[in-house]
């Protein structure tokens, strides 16, 4: 029995519609664990603040999901980004 409602806005549709197969496997997988529980803990899901949470596919990309819970039984998916990797600043290296 799930716990937790999930809802996907189209904006994080068309987002995940271009984003490659490894990336879609582990964001339904995360999805999954995420109805089935109730909740995420670390490394798949982060608390940003009170009300805003992060899904984190980090095995696949550097992605990240933000929600917010509405009536305590439902997520709502709002927004996905593509998080660009950073660049060691080459002055750093000996």
């Amino acid at each position: 029995m799930k716990k937790k409602l999930y809802t996907e806005l189209n904006r994080v549709t068309e987002f995940f519609a271009v984003q490659n197969c490894h990336i879609n496997n582990e964001y339904k997988v995360i999805i999954n664990i995420l109805e089935e529980e109730g909740r995420l803990t670390a490394p798949l899901g982060e608390k940003v603040n009170k009300t805003l949470f992060a899904i984190r596919i980090i095995r696949a990309g550097n992605v990240r999901v933000f929600m917010y819970t509405e009536k305590k039984r439902m997520f709502m998916e709002f927004m996905g980004i593509l998080r660009k990797p950073e660049k060691f600043p080459k002055k750093n290296l000996i």
